[in-house]
C-alpha cells in the first residue's frame, strides 16, 4: 500500500467519524509510518518532541488509537505495562516471542505457521485483516 493509498485509508476513517485530517494527525501518521520496530506512545512522543514537533501527549494518545481502529497500526500488549504499536501495513506477518524474565521480545515468521493461521480462519469462515500472535516464555539468555 502505498503512503497515498494509507492517507487516503485514513482521511476516508475519519470522515466517517465525522473527524478532519488535521496538520497534527498528518504529522502523528506521517512519524508511525517511519518506524519499523515495536514503539510505545512515549518512544514516538520523545521522538516527535526530539525531530521539533510539539504535538501533545493527550493529542498522540487519541490519535494511536484512531490509527488502530482505522486498521493502520496494530496495538499489542506484551506485557510491559504499556501498549506497544507497529504499523499494520507494509510489514510481513509475523509472530511475537517474549521473555517473562528479561521482557526482550523477538519478531519470527514461519511460513508452516502462518499458513496454519488463516487455514484455521478458512475453515471457520473468517477473513483475517491481520494477526498477533504472542508467546510468553524464556529467551536463550534467561534460561
Amino acid at each position: 500500500m502505498t503512503l497515498a493509498e494509507i492517507e487516503k485509508r485514513y482521511r476516508d476513517y475519519l470522515s466517517k467519524a465525522d473527524m478532519l485530517y488535521t496538520k497534527e494527525r498528518a504529522l502523528i501518521l506521517q512519524s508511525v509510518l517511519s518506524r519499523n520496530d515495536h514503539f510505545s506512545a512515549d518512544d514516538l512522543l520523545f521522538h516527535m518532541h526530539a525531530e521539533g514537533s510539539d504535538v501533545s501527549r493527550a493529542t498522540l494518545y487519541r490519535n494511536l488509537k484512531l490509527l488502530a481502529k482505522a486498521g493502520l497500526l496494530i496495538e499489542a500488549d506484551f506485557g510491559h505495562g504499556h501498549i506497544h504499536y507497529e504499523p499494520a501495513v507494509g510489514s510481513n506477518p509475523h509472530e511475537h516471542l517474549i521473555c517473562t524474565k528479561c521482557g526482550a521480545v523477538t519478531e519470527v515468521s514461519t511460513a508452516k505457521l502462518d499458513e496454519a493461521i488463516y487455514q484455521a480462519a478458512k475453515t471457520q469462515g473468517f477473513q483475517v485483516e491481520h494477526h498477533l500472535l504472542k508467546v510468553f516464555g524464556l529467551c536463550a539468555k534467561c534460561q
